[in-house]
């Protein structure tokens, strides 16, 4: 009876085994070469919290989300380390300064063709935008997705500003075309 639960155990075993997924798809290495494209901006969302001491104790002053929807952003990334971008997208805001009801905007924003630099740091997979006009493009990014379709990037940046502390954590996908 032991024998046969083994020689069960065994079938189902390599039954599971079998069906695994054995395509071997190249693995895309991120580089200049690789990244080099056109992408339309697909996710931009940030969640924002502003925060200030109190009796040496961090108390916070307001939470802010901001989605952005209805992208018609073109971003074109060159090999060379160049980048440009340009279009509209709609982004509503919604700030919830403590102890009252939430304040929803909506705003459409439009910047023209602007170019910039990008530098590449494969060790610690990140990528640093420079620019002078393209706000959504600026700073230091970590790539958390990047395949043939999709590139993936996230900033978490902390700056203050008088007695607040500002933290944001900004989330933005790009889909090659």
């Amino acid at each position: 009876m032991k024998t046969l639960k083994f020689i069960l155990f065994a079938v189902i075993s390599l039954t599971i085994l079998s069906c695994a997924d054995n395509s071997t798809e190249p693995e895309l290495i991120l580089s200049n070469e690789s990244l080099a494209g056109n992408y339309n901006v697909t996710v931009l969302d940030s969640d924002i919290e502003t925060s200030t001491i109190v009796a040496n104790v961090p108390v916070t002053v307001a939470n802010a989300s901001l989605v952005g929807d209805t992208f018609q952003v073109d971003v074109v990334i060159n090999a060379d380390g160049t980048f440009s971008a340009g279009g509209q997208y709609r982004v509503v805001s919604t700030i919830t300064p403590v102890g009252t009801p939430p304040i929803t905007e909506t705003e459409i924003l439009t910047f023209e063709s602007t170019s910039g630099s990008y530098i590449l740091n494969t060790l610690d997979n990140t990528i640093t935008f420079s620019s002078q006009d393209v706000s959504l493009l600026e700073g230091t990014f970590n790539v958390i997705v990047f395949n043939e379709t999709t590139f993936t990037l996230n900033q978490q940046v902390e700056e203050i500003v008088g007695d607040l502390t500002v933290r944001a954590n900004v989330n933005l996908s790009l889909e090659r075309k």
